[in-house]
């Protein structure tokens, strides 16, 4: 089993990939949602660290991206419709 912790610089490299933090289930200090090993304690998360946090603490998704997708389809859906009754 790796017990390497993450060099600073890693752990920054990956904080800018990915910007959601979450805090440590263990040591309270704020790590990656998506980490398996806190950089700070070393607990190792038999998944990821967002997975440990009660519901109204994980982040969010951001479905923005969707609900444009969503809009711009019922948008062609509203006009092939109305120029279907014409």
């Amino acid at each position: 089993m790796n017990e390497d912790i993450l060099s600073f610089e890693d752990h920054r490299r990956q904080q800018d990939e990915n910007a959601s933090l979450v805090r440590c289930a263990r040591c309270g200090k704020m790590i990656l949602a998506t980490t398996t090993r806190c950089p700070e304690c070393a607990v190792h998360f038999q998944g990821e660290a967002q997975d440990y946090l009660h519901p109204s603490e994980r982040p969010t998704a951001d479905y923005s991206g969707g609900v444009v997708a969503l809009a711009v389809v019922l948008m062609a859906a509203v006009v092939i419709i109305a120029l279907a009754l014409r």
